[in-house]
């Protein structure tokens, strides 16, 4: 019996043992952290960048922001005179050197009409090139704002497609009053904008004049 407990106490005595996890190597340990590092970086990059954003458009109060918007369009007026010359001088010098035959029409209209109209075209063209190169312009003078104007125009425009009316109940009588906001410069234009939305909205509603219903 004793040979029996000496020989079976030290099977028991380590059965006993608490069993401890095994510790992992420094290998093992760096490639399980590493695709957490990952998963973590792709988290970061796929966040959107509406923080950027929002931090850039603190950056500029909205009586800057609406002097700088003035601004930016004052460039395109101003560039939109010479553009529109340009466009006359280069159809008017173009469509005037072409030979045309009086008794040959062109989409059953005389040359003289068609060459007119295509002068014409020249002309809106220059028009409404102005306003590109103006803003581009304006960009290139203002690449110290150009990020903050950015994030504020979304801003600006989050606040006019909330605000503004519906323009298909406009009619001959009541036209909508300036749907993209073009002509705001200031808080004071801001304010004349809302409440002529707002008396849109109520002409729409109730008509307007000897018609109207309150």
């Amino acid at each position: 019996m004793a040979t029996l407990r000496s020989t079976l106490a030290p099977a028991l005595r380590a059965s006993a043992r608490p069993r401890t996890a095994p510790v992992p190597s420094p290998s093992s340990s760096s490639s399980l952290s590493l695709p957490r590092r990952l998963a973590s970086s792709e988290a970061k990059a796929a966040q959107p960048s509406t923080a950027a954003d929002v931090a850039a458009a603190r950056t500029l109060d909205w009586p800057s922001y609406l002097a700088l918007r003035r601004s930016q369009r004052l460039y395109g007026l101003v560039a939109s005179v010479p553009t529109t010359l340009i466009g006359f001088t280069a159809g008017a010098g173009y469509f005037a050197t072409i030979e045309s035959d009086p008794t040959n029409t062109i989409m059953g209209f005389e040359p003289v009409i068609i060459y007119g109209a295509a002068t014409l075209g020249c002309v809106a063209l220059g028009w409404l090139s102005g306003p590109t190169i103006g803003g581009a312009l304006w960009r290139l003078t203002h690449r110290n704002v150009a990020k903050a104007m950015e994030a504020k125009d979304k801003d600006f425009f989050r606040h006019i497609s909330r605000w503004r009316a519906d323009p298909t109940r406009q009619s001959a009588a009541n036209p909508s009053p300036d749907y993209y906001a073009e002509k705001v410069g200031s808080l004071r234009q801001y304010r004349t904008w809302l409440r002529d939305q707002a008396t849109f909205r109520r002409k729409a509603q109730f008509g307007s004049g000897d018609e109207a219903v309150y």
